[in-house]
């Protein structure tokens, strides 16, 4: 029998997300949450042990802190502001044990009160003002189960879209792929706890990454961008996405991928290639926009005040989507994950 109950639960989230009276009415504690400010943009990620993580791997605290991060991303690739956020909690009686397989005898409310913390940290290193826990579910389930679904708002712009796309506007990733699939890596070459320094980066990018909300909002509010999305699949599987919903084609070069030497590294121990990391890997939450030529140095300039990695991949064409690589038509193998491959 597990030694905590629902009201426990529920009376532990409470305790760290308090009624905002700013953005609720009515929160925690009720049938439904009375949201105040109005809110246009609405996401929904799950996080599901097993299928998107493993506890062997990583803290049950790491798992939550990436379901929100998830949800962060979705609502900052719509240049929106992230809010007011519910969560369905899918709880097991048991929760394996660090290093090992073995389950513990009963999971423990102080693993659940760190799960629910690591979400309050989220929204703290994310720095967001509007996004706070005000509801949601508690369930019993085979697997431990984080479903967040939050709403978003946009300042005074309207939402960025895929669809914007159009031949000859430039391609830009912001931020630094490859690094979370890289961090996977090493969870399963048994590296997740190491104290190698020049790993450290890749793990904590696989277990606890961070958005770009306020950079994907500069650039929507500059109308900087003509399309934009975020990548969580990675650029493999994103991209043709957002050219499939804008009806054209592109050229991308694969060599603007350019792993640093600590990638080449860490990508090494993994026994990956780091370039088909940077571009097949997934959950590193980072942007994939098009723009017009005009305004690729105003991406660039945003993304350097905001400390983030840009690179131009190529140009959207009016013919198919081609990869090349040293000028020639690339034939790298597509490792991108996938649920239902």
């Amino acid at each position: 029998m597990a030694s905590w109950n629902e009201s426990q639960i529920i009376n532990t989230i409470q305790s760290i997300f308090p009624t905002r009276d700013d953005l609720v009415s009515r929160g925690i504690g009720d049938d439904c949450a009375v949201i105040r400010i109005p809110h246009e943009l609405v996401t929904t990620d799950a996080a599901v042990s097993h299928v998107h993580f493993d506890l062997s791997w990583m803290h049950a605290s790491d798992a939550a802190y990436r379901c929100l991060t998830a949800n962060i991303s979705d609502i900052a690739a719509m240049g929106g502001i992230p809010g007011p956020f519910t969560l369905a909690l899918g709880l097991p009686q048991a929760l394996p044990k660090r290093h090992e397989h073995r389950p513990l005898d009963n999971l423990q409310l102080e693993d659940i009160a760190g799960a629910i913390a690591a979400l309050r940290t989220c929204i703290e290193d994310h720095g967001l003002t509007e996004c706070w826990l005000i509801g949601g579910d508690v369930v019993r389930s085979p697997e431990l189960m984080f479903s967040i679904t939050m709403f978003g708002r946009c300042d005074g712009h309207a939402p960025v879209m895929r669809n914007g796309a159009r031949p000859g506007d430039a391609i830009v990733v912001l931020g630094s792929p490859g690094m979370s699939h890289i961090g996977l890596g090493l969870c399963l070459k048994g590296l997740s706890y190491t104290n190698d320094t020049r790993l450290l980066p890749f793990l904590n990018a696989f277990k606890r990454p961070l958005a770009l909300p306020y950079l994907a909002r500069a650039i929507a509010r500059e109308s900087l961008a003509t399309a934009m999305m975020d990548l969580s699949d990675g650029i493999r599987t994103d991209l043709p996405r957002l050219l499939t919903q804008s009806r054209c084609g592109a050229r991308i070069n694969i060599d603007a991928l350019i792993p640093s030497e600590y990638m080449q590294y860490a990508a090494q121990l993994c026994q990956l290639d780091p370039v088909s990391a940077m571009l097949c890997g997934g959950e590193d939450f980072g942007l994939l926009l098009t723009c017009s030529p005009q305004h690729l140095s105003d991406i660039t300039y945003l993304a350097e005040q905001h400390h983030t990695e840009c690179r131009c991949l190529g140009t959207c064409t009016a013919g198919p989507l081609e990869w090349t690589e040293t000028d020639t038509p690339s034939d790298r193998t597509d490792i991108s994950f996938t649920h239902f491959g």
